[in-house]
């Protein structure tokens, strides 16, 4: 798997970073989480990602899924 599809393959993609920030805000205006929006190193476009210390999520390794924290630095 190259790098270019773990960061940005299968992520949303913005045209501006004024569409990804409406969509951050309606997202946590619906009780979801609070994203933060990123420009993507691969491509002109913006994707969302969780802001630091607020992702929980699964990472699979050869044994299994692994629960992931992210903390603030």
């Amino acid at each position: 798997m190259t790098e270019y599809e773990i960061a940005c393959l299968g992520k949303t993609r913005f045209t501006t970073r004024r569409y990804a920030k409406a969509a951050a805000s309606r997202i946590r205006r619906t009780g979801g989480p609070s994203f933060r929006t990123y420009h993507c190193t691969y491509a002109d476009h913006w994707h969302l990602g969780h802001r630091p210390g607020a992702a929980t999520y699964l990472r699979d390794t050869p044994y299994g899924p692994t629960p992931i924290q992210e903390y603030a630095t």
